[in-house]
């Protein structure tokens, strides 16, 4: 096992990854790759301001961030020193005029001390000018000089989502300086480093603009791997994990996704879909009256989004989902399938059929199911695998394997997963418009493959009032030979009911009690020395332990240390815990490294340490790493484990129990302002990207805690605003696109690893606080999945998001950051009934589990 222990060897896998994710768009005429010494023209100032991450919870930071220009210059590229120099004076100059670095650090701090840090902290920043290059530099340089336009984005983030016009679209300086470039130059290459996706259409019109390569936001490794693909170095190997269509109005959550903090007249509410906010009212949580907007985000395209929409209702796309070009040239042909217990396994062998270029191929499974009861998209992703390097005329056969009652879907009329009886075209290819059937699965009979009971249910007061899209009359995307491939199709598998008896029952709910509750293998030990290494050494249980425990006490265990957010500045007023009646601290501080508001309370009095929670998705801020859409781009769960692998090394060697991380929320529109956070537009793309990184991790000793869950789609009021008295968003979803794709990446990762922390989501969901949603929390998380680990909630100041009882009532065991003022929320709804004794005691008896085998603990008992 590889531990990533050295700098070197964690940025040589940072260049990987960041390599692997750069996706070859266009390449007309074999522009690229350029020969050493070729003359070229950068434009766009993202050349020496590369952009290596993004904000909030997954922001990175880099001193050794590679920049383009560098990186071009040392791949023996030859670059216009007018030009270079003009960038260079530019940006010194901006940077000079710009604010000092120290003193936005100190607003920012005031702005967290004075409460006011979730009213700034999602405000929308534009993307930044571009420079108007000077006529005579342009005219100077040789029209055969190959151009590249570096096109940056940075815009969006936590709290916040991008922008349709300017933004999404390109802005005035952007367009005026492409339009320059295509007008003087033979041949363009636009280079996109940016956090999301932007119109294209726009940049393909220009005939000069020969390439297009999508390079994200990599990492401080980033540039560095770009000038090895752009130089032949490297071979383009990426795919694109979302669909880019023509036009932004093209998405089918165009119309119900909304932006603009700066116009609360553009928000939509319950009225604008003739729904009453008064039935969709929480009687646990303030009225109605309290508000004076209450938003919401309906999913009304169900089951139909990203390339489900585009093909199955015939839209043209401009790159489908999992597209991406290369040097080189494969040749994917099917071998043979064979059943292995639950899983069917396809074999195909890929050809490299180029003389020139050695390369990588993703080979893509997809499955056409039939429409019976229930409509089903033409076609969707069931599993992929990505070739080793390949030389000119080698190949590979590949294996391609799945779980057989993955081809089911969920039919909310019987609460159950039901492989409707028909034909299962399955399609082989290299994107989700190039495929071709390579057989099919019989299914006989309808076959239940899992029965459940009907959870996250649109609220019924608004079943029947809201039109949620249907495929009935759409016309498919078709392949001309389809109807030929169909009919010759042959038959790989008949399925029968019998093959899944075993899967119908409902995964018991795990227990939560220690394990070492077996009282006659106990050693007798005194009431008053109870600990938790009392359990551990078998002296008492953890039921035993916790019942000993005060509802104050619980009530501090079950919170983060620290005075909260926003509360903790209000002039000092609270601490960082509450105390027993002589004064004293409840709790303390025991880690070495955390800090307030990221580990959790030491309770000494019970020899229970503090455990340390850390963002983020792109890292511990130690490596740059590339974001999440990048890394999604790469298709290859084996780099993306060695990923996990080499961060959870960074996370141990902060003393980390819990990496805030991965962000397996889907990329339902793209304009989303965490795009750059989350994987793909795919459930499965996103679940199996999640679940590598958490099994890379596991390797060290280190839990992923997986986030948003869920729903949380949408920055935009995610969490309401207190200052302008907006309520928290509303996703109302049906429970059958839920569970198929915005619960499916949880799923995956739970059911296939041994994580133990995950992290509730601010949003509603059908009127329901995530966090406090106990069907959410309890019924499908534990009860169907078998989830044997804690809950966190998001780390909010509980102002208008869910009460702190509550969310333990629901099945949250810890809230984040917590702090006093929580404290006090969960004894107040101890007092009133709203959280039992039992339930905080079984949160309890949760987090100390999670405690126990945490390495902050075992460092804790090493210690005494």
């Amino acid at each position: 096992m590889l531990t990533y222990e050295s700098k070197e060897a964690r940025l040589s896998l940072a260049k990987k990854l960041a390599s692997e994710g750069i996706v070859l768009l266009k390449n007309d005429n074999a522009l690229l790759p350029l020969k050493s010494g070729a003359p070229i023209a950068i434009f766009g100032r993202a050349q020496l301001d590369t952009l290596i991450g993004g904000s909030g919870s997954g922001a990175t930071a880099s001193d050794e961030t590679t920049l383009i220009t560098e990186e071009f210059i040392k791949a023996g590229l030859t670059l216009d020193p007018a030009l270079e120099a003009f960038y260079k004076n530019a940006l010194d100059t901006e940077r000079e005029n710009a604010p000092d670095p120290e003193e936005e650090r100190n607003k920012f701090k005031e702005l967290l001390n004075s409460g006011l840090i979730y009213e700034i902290f999602g405000k929308y920043k534009a993307p930044i000018e571009e420079f108007s290059i000077n006529e005579e530099i342009l005219t100077s340089i040789p029209s055969t000089h190959t151009a590249f336009f570096i096109l940056g984005r940075a815009s969006g983030g936590e709290e916040c989502d991008r922008r349709v016009q300017d933004d999404y679209y390109l802005t005035a300086s952007e367009k005026d300086l492409l339009h320059r470039i295509t007008a003087h130059f033979e041949n363009v290459v636009v280079v996109l480093n940016i956090n999301g996706f932007v119109d294209l259409s726009l940049i393909q019109s220009y005939p000069s603009v020969r390439s297009i390569l999508f390079l994200g936001t990599a990492g401080e490794q980033g540039a560095a791997a770009l000038a090895d693909i752009i130089t032949g170095k490297a071979v383009p190997s990426g795919k694109l994990p979302s669909t880019i269509a023509y036009s932004y109005e093209a998405y089918p959550s165009s119309e119900l996704f909304f932006t603009d903090k700066d116009r609360p007249d553009t928000i939509l509410t319950y009225e604008d879909f003739g729904l009453s906010a008064k039935d969709n009212r929480n009687p646990k949580v303030k009225s109605q009256e309290d508000f004076s907007k209450r938003p919401v985000a309906v999913y009304k395209e169900g089951i139909y989004m990203g390339y489900r929409y585009f093909d199955t209702f015939n839209v043209p796309v401009m790159y489908p989902f999992g597209y991406g070009l290369s040097y080189a040239d494969f040749h994917i042909a099917y071998s043979y399938a064979c059943r292995e217990g639950e899983n069917l396994q396809i074999i195909a062998n890929v050809t490299n059929v180029s003389t020139l270029y050695s390369g990588k191929e993703v080979v893509q499974l997809y499955v056409s199911a039939p429409s019976g009861c229930l409509e089903k998209p033409y076609q969707e992703l069931l599993t992929y695998a990505k070739t080793k390097e390949l030389a000119p005329g080698e190949t590979e056969e590949m294996t391609l394997s799945f779980p057989l009652k993955e081809l089911a879907s969920y039919d909310e009329a019987s609460a159950s997963y039901i492989i409707e009886n028909g034909q299962y075209f399955l399609r082989l290819g290299n994107s989700s418009r190039n495929t071709k059937i390579i057989g099919k699965v019989q299914a006989e009979e309808t076959i239940v493959t899992a029965s459940y009971s009907n959870r996250l249910s649109l609220n019924s007061s608004n079943k029947g009032k809201l039109a949620f899209l249907s495929n009935k009359g759409a016309a498919s995307y078709s392949y001309s030979t389809e109807e030929v491939e169909k009919h010759n199709a042959p038959c790989l598998l008949t399925l029968l009911q019998k093959d899944f008896n075993e899967s119908k029952k409902s995964i018991a709910a795990a227990s939560c009690s220690s394990s070492l509750s077996d009282k006659e293998a106990r050693k007798p030990v005194s009431m008053q020395a109870f600990t938790l290494k009392d359990v551990k050494d078998g002296h008492c249980t953890l039921e035993e332990l916790v019942e000993k425990m005060t509802p104050e006490e619980l009530a501090v265990l079950l919170n983060g240390y620290g005075p909260g957010l926003p509360f903790g500045g209000m002039g000092g007023k609270y601490a960082s815990t509450i105390q027993y009646s002589d004064g004293t601290d409840i709790a303390v501080s025991t880690h070495p490294t955390g800090f307030a508001g990221y580990i959790s309370p030491a309770l000494t009095k019970y020899g229970i340490p503090s455990v340390f929670y850390k963002d983020g998705p792109a890292g511990v801020q130690l490596t740059a790493w590339p974001t999440g859409i990048s890394m999604a781009c790469t298709f290859n769960m084996d780099l993306l484990k060695e990923f996990g692998t080499a961060c959870a090394a960074e996370a141990s060697g902060l003393d980390v129990d819990s990496w805030l991380a991965p962000g397996i929320n889907l990329q339902r529109n793209p304009i989303g302002g965490r795009n750059f956070e989350y994987y793909s537009e795919d459930p499965r793309h996103t679940g199996y990207c999640g679940l590598a990184i958490t099994l890379g991790a596991e390797e060290i000793g280190i839990t992923t805690c997986p986030k948003h869950f869920a729903l949380n789609e949408q920055e935009t009021y995610r969490r309401g605003s207190t200052k302008n008295s907006f309520d928290a968003l509303d996703s109302i979803v049906e429970e059958r696109t839920a569970r198929e794709l915005y619960l499916k990446p949880f799923e995956m990762v739970v059911k296939n690893s041994k994580v133990s922390t995950l992290m509730t989501s601010f949003n509603k969901i059908n009127g329901i606080f995530a966090a406090g949603n106990l069907d959410l929390c309890e019924g499908i998380l534990r009860e169907e999945w078998g989830y044997e680990g804690i809950v966190v909630t998001d780390w909010g100041d509980m102002d208008i998001v869910v009460d702190g009882a509550d969310a333990i009532a629901a099945g949250n065991d810890v809230i984040m950051p917590g702090g006093p003022p929580v404290i006090e929320q969960v004894l107040t709804g101890f007092q009133e009934g709203r959280v039992t004794l039992s339930e905080l005691r079984k949160s309890a008896l949760r987090f100390l589990t999670y405690v126990m085998t945490s390495n902050s603990c075992k460092k804790y008992w090493e210690e005494q």
